[in-house]
């Protein structure tokens, strides 16, 4: 085999070189952060480089995989610069190989590896491929369930499993956000990756910014110094808690998040429940102040440890959970607005077979939990949370805290992203259950917006009213007051 020195082939900085040092002591690397960090380039010449070591152990005609979410971004992220960056000597690019599809084929002379191009918009289609390892340009684009998909197709014969590497590269942001951020950032790992085999010592996150590029202009770095400060920082940093597309960027810990505080004897309390099977369901509890401020005090996420995926137990089992910590909470007795989405009134597919079941409703009023039907507005409800989050330029606070102990909240809230095709919505394939149940108190207790007429009261407002004996002063109402008890 022809000696190729790869630092004169492909020139990488001192950061994609740290990434490429890391895959020798680790299975699944994530690259990235910051726009300009050449992480495209990274990971198109690091799967050459790959093959050109691999070759030189005697490995040969092994099988990669260089993934983008969709063929657009395939094509233009790395296609369109295999073309002209790779020597035509090394190999050969194929539209569509016989046996291996859409590839480059290193020669022979160097291994003859296969870089198969795939776009992962059905990885389910690559189920009975094997790869000696993967790489993924912007993972964050792309859903748990194919990151498990893709896994399951790391394997090549000769390979020890700890050789057979994973690796993403990434900006924050997109439909995987939440996740990548849970595993490579947080080092929150469900049991699937530490029982029985301890994976947590596998994963390595290596940071790229801007500045780690040479070969940026002064025109990007001008272009960068236009935009606002919070997506300059997001671009230039690679702030994971800051990114483009976030639908709730004025989400803060140090503004909203606060140390628990007694429950006031008389506040009007609330929960609210989305429900949840295969997805979580997600509860939340809440007090209301004398200034209309909503506090979620408590909250009960239904889910295995694994980003957007639920415990799938059935309705009874929840009412049971939800009257058991009611009364670890001490609420127990207490008149509660218990507020849940439409589904909730539907009936459910029988889970024993044959039928149809009663709904979440249904089942919950054997536990003496009485569900109220939420206001199911999408476009408003964004505007009703937006609203309760925006700090009072007045009084300096917002109109909407969360207790510390709210772990799921205080983690799925700021990953959300907004609806690519709708402005006013989030994508609903993000992990919005909490967020779903949070918008049902928002919608309930409305925060008059700029020009709107006064709201009348709401239907959970006058059921509490009938039960309480209280006199509803709709302008208080519609200002944000709490409903007093004397």
């Amino acid at each position: 085999m022809k000696k190729i020195k790869f630092s004169e082939l492909a020139g990488f900085t001192d950061r994609q070189n740290a990434a490429a040092e890391a895959a020798k002591s680790h299975k699944f690397i994530l690259y990235g952060g910051a726009l300009g960090g050449g992480k495209s380039y990274f990971l198109r010449w690091f799967s050459i480089r790959m093959h050109l070591e691999l070759a030189k152990r005697g490995f040969t005609g092994v099988c990669s995989m260089l993934a983008c979410e969709d063929y657009p971004a395939l094509k233009d992220r790395q296609i369109s610069k295999i073309v002209t960056e790779f020597p035509a000597w090394l190999g050969k690019l194929h539209a569509d190989h016989k046996a291996y599809g859409r590839c480059f084929i290193l020669d022979p002379e160097y291994g003859g590896g296969i870089i198969c191009l795939r776009n992962l918009d059905d990885p389910s289609k690559y189920q009975s491929a094997e790869f000696a390892f993967i790489c993924v340009d912007e993972l964050t684009k792309n859903t748990y369930e194919v990151f498990t998909h893709l896994r399951s197709r790391l394997r090549w014969a000769g390979f020890p499993d700890n050789e057979c590497l994973f690796i993403g590269a990434t900006n924050p942001g997109g439909i995987g956000h939440a996740w990548c951020k849970q595993l490579w950032m947080d080092k929150d790992f469900p049991q699937e990756w530490t029982f029985p085999i301890d994976f947590r010592p596998q994963f390595v996150y290596i940071p790229s910014k801007a500045d780690d590029n040479p070969h940026l202009d002064a025109a990007y770095w001008a272009t960068l110094q236009t935009l606002p400060e919070n997506l300059r920082k997001a671009f230039r940093d690679g702030d994971w808690n800051i990114f483009v597309g976030q639908a709730f960027p004025n989400f803060s810990q140090q503004i909203h998040v606060i140390e628990p505080l007694p429950i006031p004897e008389g506040a009007p309390l609330y929960m609210t429940y989305d429900w949840g099977f295969g997805k979580p369901f997600s509860i939340g509890w809440w007090w209301v102040d004398g200034e209309g401020a909503i506090y979620r005090f408590a909250e009960w996420y239904g889910w295995s440890g694994t980003a957007d995926e639920g415990l799938r137990i059935p309705d009874t089992d929840v009412a049971e959970g939800i009257v058991k910590r009611e009364a670890e909470l001490g609420i127990t007795g207490r008149y509660i607005t218990r507020l849940a989405g439409h589904d909730c009134f539907q009936k459910r597919p029988d889970y024993k077979g044959g039928g149809q079941g009663p709904s979440t409703a249904e089942v919950f009023i054997a536990s003496n939990i009485i569900l109220t039907v939420g206001d199911p507005s999408r476009h408003l409800k964004i505007r009703q949370v937006r609203e309760r989050l925006r700090v009072d330029p007045e009084t300096g606070r917002p109109s909407l805290f969360v207790y510390n102990t709210c772990k799921q909240f205080i983690r799925t809230i700021p990953n959300l992203i907004m609806d690519k095709n709708n402005v006013e919505d989030i994508d609903t394939k993000g992990e919005d259950h909490v967020y779903d149940e949070t918008a049902l108190i928002c919608q309930a207790r409305p925060i008059k917006m700029p020009g709107a007429a006064p709201p009348l009261p709401t239907l959970a407002e006058l059921d509490f009213a009938r039960i309480t004996g209280t006199d509803l002063n709709p302008l208080q109402i519609s200002t944000g007051g709490a409903i007093n008890i004397e």
